[in-house]
C-alpha cells in the first residue's frame, strides 16, 4: 500500500489541488480523503484536455473517472454548497459526481445558521475582521467542541428529527448573533431569523440518501486496504495552534489529522509527506504577512478579491517562515516549491532570508519559535509580526531551466532541506533531480 499525505508549509493556495491530481494521474490512486478543512477551499485544477476546476469538497483528483472522494469525520461538510459542486462537476463531463463522494456519518455538518453568524461576527469585528471566508467553519467547529452530541453531523441528517434539531440549533444561533449585532449586520441577520427550517430539513435527507454514508470502521477500512491521497486544505501557516491567531483557521492543517485516521486504521503501507511551498509568497485574507510586497508583479492566478477576504496578497519568498512550518510539520518526505512558471518575467528575486525588530521572546533573527497552543500568547505573537522588517538576499531572475534550477538551489540551502520537485512550465520540463510532477497552470 501506498499513501500520498499533501500539506502546504504556507498561507494556503500553494497548489495542493494540482499536486493532488497529479499523484492521482500518475499512480492510478482511486481514493482521494479530506482530512481538515470544509467547504471554504478552493484548490484549482486544470486537466489534461483543458477542463478546469476549483474543488471545494471534492477530491482535486476527481477529473480522473473513477476516483472517489473520501470526506472523513475531520472534514467539515456543508451540503447545498456540495450539491451545487457537484452540478458543476457534472457539467464538466464528470459521469454521476455524487456516486463518487463517500461520507464520514461523523463529519460536522455546517448550516445557513452558522454561515450566517460567521458573517454577522466578521462584520462586527470591522477593521479588527479575522479574515474569514465566511463559511461558518469556525461557528461550526465551536459546535463540536461545545455541544458535543449536540451540533449536527451527517448521522443525523437521515432522520426526520433532524428538522427539531436544526430548529433548536437555529434557536441558539439567532441568540449569539443578537451579541455581535450592529446597523450594517442588521439584513445578514434578517436572513438569520428567516432561514427556512423545512427547506433544509428536506434537502439534508435527500443529500443523505445520494452519497454513501460510512461508519468510521467503513472508512477505516478504505484507509487501510487502498492506495490513497490525503488532501490538506489551508496551510500550516493558518494552522490553529501554529499559525497566526486569530487569523487563521479553526482547523489541523498539519500532517496531524492524517495521521491519526492512518493510525486508527492500522495502516501498514509506505507514507509520503508532501510538503508545498510556492516560490514567492501569497495570502488572502487579513493577518502578517512579513515579506509582503504590493509592487510584486506576477501573472494572475485564480485567485481573486473576494468580500470576506480582500485582495490576494503577493509577496517574496519567506524562508523564516518555511523553516518553521518544516519544524512544526516534523519535516517531510517531499518538498516541492510551486508555481516558478509565474515568475519568470522577473529581472531579480528577492528571498527574505532573517527577520529585523522582531520580539525576541517569539523570534530568533532566522527563526521563529514553536509555542504551545495558548491563545493570548500566540495572539501576541502575531500581533508583534507586524512590526518585523524582513532582510532580503536578491538573485537573479531565470527565464530558462538552468536558471530556475539555481534558484531551487539556493532555497535548499536557505531552508537546509532538499527541494525535491517543483512545477512549472519553464522550459518545458516537469520535475527536478529523480522527481516528476504535474505543471502549475
Amino acid at each position: 500500500m501506498k499513501t500520498y499525505i499533501v500539506v502546504g508549509l504556507g498561507y494556503g493556495d500553494e497548489g495542493k489541488g494540482s499536486w493532488v491530481d497529479h499523484l492521482v494521474r500518475k499512480h492510478g490512486i482511486k481514493y482521494v480523503v479530506r482530512f481538515n478543512g470544509g467547504a471554504q477551499a478552493a484548490h484549482h485544477v486544470m486537466a489534461p484536455d483543458g477542463r478546469l476546476h476549483s474543488f471545494a469538497q471534492f477530491g482535486s483528483g476527481t477529473l480522473v473517472p473513477g476516483t472517489f472522494t473520501c470526506l472523513s469525520r475531520f472534514m467539515l461538510v456543508e451540503p447545498e454548497a456540495l450539491l451545487s459542486e457537484a452540478e458543476a462537476l457534472a457539467k464538466k463531463n464528470v459521469s454521476d459526481p455524487l456516486s463518487q463522494q463517500i461520507v464520514s456519518e461523523n463529519a460536522p455538518v455546517i448550516t445557513p445558521f452558522n454561515r450566517l453568524l460567521n458573517k454577522i461576527s466578521e462584520v462586527a469585528r470591522g477593521a479588527s475582521r479575522h479574515g474569514s471566508c465566511g463559511y461558518g467553519i469556525g461557528a461550526t467547529q465551536h459546535d463540536v467542541e461545545t455541544l458535543g452530541n449536540g451540533a449536527l453531523y451527517v448521522r443525523d441528517l437521515r432522520s426526520l428529527s433532524v428538522r427539531r434539531k436544526l430548529a433548536l440549533l437555529h434557536e441558539r444561533k439567532v441568540e449569539q448573533a443578537r451579541r455581535f449585532l450592529t446597523a450594517e449586520s442588521v439584513p445578514l441577520f434578517e436572513q438569520l431569523c428567516g432561514v427556512n427550517i423545512y427547506f433544509y430539513a428536506q434537502l439534508y435527507r435527500d443529500f443523505y440518501r445520494r452519497l454513501r454514508v460510512v461508519s468510521e470502521e467503513e472508512f477505516r477500512a478504505i484507509v487501510k486496504n487502498n492506495d490513497t491521497v490525503f488532501e490538506g486544505a489551508q496551510g500550516v501557516m493558518l494552522d490553529q495552534c501554529y499559525g497566526t491567531f486569530p487569523h487563521c483557521t479553526r482547523s489541523n492543517t498539519t500532517f496531524e489529522n492524517a495521521n491519526q485516521l492512518l493510525a486508527e486504521a492500522q495502516y501498514i503501507g509506505s507514507v509520503d509527506r508532501v510538503g508545498l511551498l510556492r516560490g514567492y509568497g501569497t495570502r488572502h485574507g487579513a493577518g502578517p504577512f512579513v515579506t509582503e510586497d504590493a509592487n510584486l508583479s506576477v501573472p494572475a492566478c485564480h485567485n481573486r478579491t473576494n468580500t470576506w477576504q480582500g485582495d490576494f496578497r503577493h509577496g517574496w519568498f519567506d524562508a523564516v517562515a518555511a523553516r518553521y512550518a518544516l519544524e512544526v510539520t516534523g519535516g517531510v518526505d517531499t518538498l516541492a516549491i510551486t508555481n516558478l512558471d509565474r515568475m519568470r518575467d522577473l529581472q531579480e528575486i528577492k528571498v527574505g532570508v532573517a527577520y529585523e525588530n522582531a520580539d525576541e521572546r517569539y523570534f530568533s533573527a532566522d527563526r521563529m519559535r514553536v509555542l504551545d497552543c495558548d491563545y493570548p500568547t500566540l495572539a501576541d505573537r502575531t500581533a508583534k509580526m507586524e512590526e518585523i522588517v524582513p532582510r532580503y538576499m536578491t538573485t537573479p531572475g531565470f527565464k530558462d531551466e538552468g536558471g530556475m534550477q539555481l534558484y531551487l538551489d539556493t532555497l535548499g540551502e536557505l531552508l537546509g532541506s532538499t527541494i525535491d520537485a517543483f512545477s512549472s512550465t519553464v522550459g518545458h520540463k516537469k520535475g527536478y533531480r529523480a522527481a516528476s510532477v504535474a505543471s502549475m497552470v
